[in-house]
């Protein structure tokens, strides 16, 4: 069998309109590519830059006493004086007990009685002092901790400032951007379609099986001649043969 082939061209067009409204709409898009401003950025707002000056202020000052004297009871001495009188008063009555004893048993004003009050003398003093210094440390302790947590509190507080302060900026940032892609926007509005088909050549190949046409054409032409008196199949298949090489 033989094969022929050959190229087949197909060319598209388009309204003359609708090309040159495509080519004014390519003009706009690049007038409003070149028109768009340099891009423009928030900058930090008062309330996130006062945030920042607590936070670092916070971090760079060390915790100093004067932060836990703020936070101590001020009923405090109160409560210490209180207790020493408590324990003076005890002391009191414990002499006065024993001088009681010493004169029931006709001792009194003797050494036993003097050690005896000098006992009471060192146990109300040893407990004068362990009962202040207890509830110092209690109130100096809790202070701290109040002043540790008051300064959490700020840093927290500074962070919430901070935040808010740069979601304000992040509102601006979008003004700014709204604005600049104004142009874009329109240019996208008054588009409102696709890109249409502006046309094209297309050229592509083809083939013709040379071997397969002529054998058609020989198997149609002998079937027609058996059928017309005076033709006969040989004289067909010729004629079809003919024909299907000529294609």
């Amino acid at each position: 069998m033989s094969s022929g082939g050959g190229t087949q061209t197909v060319t598209q067009q388009v309204d003359p309109a609708i090309r040159e409204a495509y080519l004014q709409d390519l003009a706009q898009r690049r007038q409003v590519a070149a028109a768009l401003p340099t891009r423009q950025f928030a900058g930090f707002t008062p309330m996130y830059e006062a945030g920042e000056r607590q936070l670092t202020n916070l971090g760079l000052t060390p915790f100093s006493p004067e932060e836990i004297t703020a936070f101590q009871n001020p009923y405090e001495q109160a409560v210490v004086q209180q207790t020493m009188r408590d324990i003076e008063e005890q002391r009191q009555m414990g002499q006065i007990a024993e001088a009681q004893r010493a004169t029931a048993a006709r001792a009194f004003g003797g050494s036993r009685q003097g050690v005896a009050q000098a006992l009471t003398n060192e146990a109300a003093l040893r407990e004068a002092g362990r009962t202040s210094a207890a509830l110092r440390a209690s109130g100096y302790g809790q202070a701290a901790q109040l002043a540790q947590q008051a300064r959490q509190i700020g840093r927290q507080g500074a962070f919430d400032v901070m935040g808010l302060g740069g979601a304000r900026q992040q509102l601006a940032q979008q003004q700014l951007d709204a604005i600049r892609n104004l142009g874009i926007e329109r240019l996208q509005v008054s588009q409102g379609g696709q890109t249409p088909n502006l046309g094209m050549t297309q050229t592509s190949p083809y083939y013709r099986n040379v071997g397969a046409g002529a054998l058609g054409g020989a198997l149609a032409g002998a079937k027609l001649g058996s059928a017309i008196p005076g033709i006969g199949t040989g004289l067909g298949a010729g004629a079809g043969l003919l024909l299907g090489l000529l294609g």
